[in-house]
């Protein structure tokens, strides 16, 4: 419960530094959430990696991909800021919607409080609590709720997202020169990190190159020639291929799965996520991500924008 604790103390706060984000979830024992569960949070490697993560960066990454809360860099003004409450039609459902944002106990007391609504309210390790509004598409939609429904959420995100190769969203940026940096290229045919150097990243036309030094992480995209800083998921589904059995669809369990360090970018994932309200499950055994209620032209459209097809 501390996770849900947490959206609370967020939701009154309504935006926010980083360091006031870590410390609430130090003060608020939100490690002992993720010690009930087993999702993967890796960025940039398996699941199993998940525990290599700092609490905090955990909870934020399924805070945003719960479409919780959004996080930015200081340019902003502000580091993260919660999503003003709404409501995501689940696919699956027609008469169920995932209650997404900002959360308040005046705001539960008013939706308790809706004779045509019922609040299903479930505790999920590693997550806050999942909550179902269930009632006909009238009471879902009236205007007293104070609440945004999205009637088709999963599908409305990913037609905003652009695919994973518009440079257009790249940040063009050089990589650096000076000594120091452990470098590493990402390899698509081993879905994994190989050690290189400076010399040779900046020497390839194409490739997604790592940059550790300390507790500094950078991700470098070479893209005919030029250099780009782009966020790690989206890199790595940039310079991949169409693989087969990638991406891997039950349509009998409506559940698309990927390899745990090849998760998609944040946006798509979250339109993934929206489509049950849960996290993706990890099976140690095939080392995969696996996303529920995922319906068919969901899982397609996600496969045009990450460049692969689904099987």
């Amino acid at each position: 419960m501390s996770l849900e604790h947490l959206l609370l103390w967020l939701s009154a706060k309504g935006q926010g530094s980083w360091s006031q984000f870590r410390g609430a979830v130090e003060e608020l024992g939100v490690e002992q959430d993720y010690e009930q569960s087993n999702a993967g949070d890796g960025q940039d490697g398996p699941a199993l990696a998940s525990s290599d993560l700092p609490v905090y960066q955990r909870a934020r990454f399924a805070l945003q991909r719960l479409s919780h809360v959004e996080f930015f860099s200081t340019t902003a003004g502000h580091d993260w800021r919660v999503v003003p409450p709404a409501v995501a039609m689940l696919p699956s459902n027609p008469y169920g919607g995932l209650l997404c944002g900002a959360r308040s106990p005046e705001l539960m007391q008013r939706l308790d409080r809706c004779a045509d609504l019922d609040v299903v309210a479930v505790d999920v390790p590693g997550m806050p609590q999942r909550i179902v509004l269930r009632g006909a598409a009238e009471a879902l939609s009236a205007e007293w709720l104070g609440i945004l429904v999205q009637a088709d959420a999963a599908t409305a995100i990913l037609s905003a997202v652009p695919d994973v190769r518009d440079p257009a969203t790249w940040f063009r940026m050089a990589i650096p020169e000076t000594p120091g940096w452990a470098v590493h290229r990402f390899s698509s045919s081993r879905l994994g990190w190989v050690e290189c150097t400076t010399t040779d990243a900046m020497r390839e036309r194409t490739g997604l190159f790592r940059f550790v030094m300390k507790h500094q992480r950078f991700y470098y995209l070479r893209w005919h020639g030029c250099s780009y800083r782009v966020p790690v998921q989206v890199g790595k589904y940039a310079v991949m291929r169409k693989r087969r059995g990638l991406l891997a669809y039950d349509a009998a369990t409506e559940t698309l799965s990927v390899p745990a360090i090849c998760r998609p970018p944040l946006l798509i994932e979250r339109a993934l996520v929206l489509c049950s309200g849960y996290l993706p499950d990890f099976d140690p055994r095939s080392g995969r991500l696996g996303y529920r209620s995922v319906p068919s032209e969901v899982a397609r459209l996600a496969a045009q924008l990450l460049r692969q097809q689904v099987q």
